[in-house]
């Protein structure tokens, strides 16, 4: 603080030099000038800094003593005041600088989102658009109740949910709801039916009365344990129908290829351009930025003005980079990963194991169509909706 101090009443380096130098400096004690850092360079001369308000009281008092003054050097005062009148811009561009961070601190620049991985990051921000948060919003009028109440209504997949703002980012906290577990009662009265057409080679009934055998066909939907016991004590009670019923079924899914298209050749250049971005509006600075480029693969980079984890501004930076690629021959079908991905989906449908499996392809019209013939060994009972029992 006292350099500054020093340097906003300005300081002047000063020599005096005559027959006796000594008496300027008991003349300005007496007049209460202050002298700093005073040294005697010889016996005539004295070297001393002081106030620049005091300077021309100096000098006065140097010619009555006979003396005279030179100023060596001045540092801050009238003369950073010059220096700032000439450029009275700077002083000005950093006020309206600092105004305006101040300001865009009162708005939501960045929307970061913490847990729910199992929901999309696009669902989560349409959500707390319709609640209110979302890029530009001017979150003093935002209502932390209001916004969890909307939030939650909208995405019934979380638990609970909060906004924190800290300057102009607002962090997202959300936890997804836990999957309500099964509730049923044993004596609820349920049968198991059949999932999937075929031929029963295993029956274990744990609970219920089996209604097939090994070696019968079924078919899908078809009651294989039924929910009613007899007894031979009382009247016939109906429990909630448990067990296994393996069988052999057979499995025909196709694959549709459209006819070949041409796809992406070499790299035939490039072009690469720059743009700003505020708020939500873009402002390139090329000519015909309007104009789209066909043919051409485009990659844009933004990158946000601001200090990451404090806060944001409604700045960002584009650079926008155009691939020309040229034109390549047409490629044909992927039978291969057409067949893996059949065989991917009938081992996510099917509750055991594939037993055999082939493929057949045809191409008609230029369109590809390659069939997947599967034989399995699975579990197909399933158990089905609770049974109305009269009392």
């Amino acid at each position: 603080m006292g350099r500054l101090a020093k340097r906003i009443r300005g300081e002047a380096r000063v020599e005096i030099f005559g027959v006796s130098p000594e008496m300027v400096v008991n003349r300005c004690a007496e007049a209460g000038v202050t002298l700093r850092l005073v040294s005697a360079a010889d016996g005539q001369t004295i070297r001393c800094s002081a106030d620049e308000k005091d300077l021309e009281t100096l000098r006065a008092l140097a010619q009555r003593c006979q003396c005279e003054l030179r100023l060596l050097s001045l540092r801050g005062g009238s003369r950073d005041r010059q220096l700032l009148r000439r450029r009275i811009w700077l002083p000005l561009t950093a006020l309206l600088m600092a105004a305006l961070l101040l300001l865009s601190s009162l708005f939501v620049w960045d929307v970061e989102i913490i847990g729910a991985e199992n929901l999309s990051r696009g669902k989560i921000l349409r959500a707390l658009a319709e609640a209110g948060v979302e890029r530009g919003c001017f979150w003093p009028a935002l209502s932390a109740d209001l916004v969890r109440s909307r939030a939650l209504a909208a995405l019934p997949e979380l638990a609970w949910l909060t906004v924190n703002v800290n300057g102009s980012r607002a962090v997202v906290l959300a936890e997804p709801r836990a999957e309500k577990p099964e509730i049923y009662r044993e004596s609820e009265a349920c049968s198991l039916a059949a999932s999937h057409s075929g031929i029963v080679r295993r029956v274990s009934a744990l609970n219920g009365r089996a209604l097939v055998q090994p070696g019968q066909a079924v078919q899908e939907g078809e009651i294989l344990i039924g929910s009613m016991l007899d007894s031979l004590t009382g009247p016939e009670r109906y429990v909630r129908a448990r067990g296994e019923i393996w069988a052999d079924t057979w499995y025909e899914l196709t694959a549709v290829c459209p006819p070949a298209a041409r796809g992406k050749g070499p790299a035939a250049g490039k072009t690469r351009r720059v743009g700003l971005k505020i708020g939500d509006r873009s402002i390139f600075f090329y000519g015909k930025s309007r104009k789209t480029l066909d043919g051409y693969d485009k990659i844009v980079h933004e990158y946000s003005l601001g200090l990451k984890g404090l806060f944001a501004l409604p700045l960002s930076l584009l650079c926008e980079t155009c691939t020309r690629r040229a034109p390549a021959e047409p490629q044909a079908a992927d039978t291969q990963a057409m067949r893996e991905r059949l065989e991917t989906q009938l081992r996510g449908q099917i509750d055991g194991e594939i037993v055999s499996l082939s493929f057949s392809e045809l191409e008609r019209d230029g369109t590809v169509y390659v069939t997947l013939r599967a034989r399995c060994f699975e579990n197909i009972a399933k158990i089905t909706q609770a049974e109305e029992t009269s009392p």
